[in-house]
């Protein structure tokens, strides 16, 4: 997936709050939905104070929402837009500031955080070359002022990644490579 880099680092975040999610789901909707990739982070009730369980949901386009749900997680009593992450994809700092007001206390802290995420760039680049693959188009080059390029050579480029093999940091690295982007330190 090619957002799995932000799913790691607001999951990361979480975790060194004492907050882990007990599920979380990261995909991509389909061609009706424009190949958009999403996030869904899930705290069932044992997970949390109050009676009922939090959601919050991550689209690239469209930032963050949440959802305050019942004692059954289907049971949905609030969605909304999360006010306070103003950025899509926000710092994952400031969305476990946010979580960790949703799991303890049960509410929406009153602030707004405005910071990105410094790999924001690199999930959007590669969201987009995800769908142009998709599409049967190649991958775009980003130039140095940031600006996209069509890549001239093939239909795109499919991997296959061992996860019992294959470290996140390999193939992080045999995927800038093939894209010809450096390694990022």
């Amino acid at each position: 997936m090619p957002h799995w880099p932000y799913v790691k680092a607001v999951d990361d975040a979480l975790t060194a709050r004492g907050i882990p999610p007990g599920t979380v789901r990261a995909s991509h909707h389909g061609l009706e939905r424009g190949l958009t990739t999403y996030i869904t982070l899930a705290w069932d009730v044992s997970r949390t104070s109050g009676r009922g369980g939090i959601r919050l949901d991550w689209e690239e386009r469209q930032g963050w929402y949440y959802a305050l749900t019942g004692l059954d997680a289907y049971d949905v009593l609030l969605y909304t837009v999360l006010t306070a992450l103003r950025t899509p994809v926000a710092d994952p700092e400031r969305v476990a500031d946010v979580a960790e007001e949703l799991v303890r206390f049960r509410r929406v802290p009153d602030v707004e955080y405005r910071e990105e995420w410094d790999g924001a760039r690199d999930v959007r680049a590669a969201a987009d070359d995800f769908r142009r693959s998709r599409l049967g188009l190649g991958p775009r080059r980003l130039t140095e002022d940031g600006a996209g390029s069509e890549k001239t050579a093939g239909n795109g480029v499919q991997w296959t990644i061992d996860t019992q093999v294959d470290t996140y940091e390999r193939a992080l690295a045999a995927v800038q490579a093939a894209y010809g982007r450096g390694s990022q330190a």
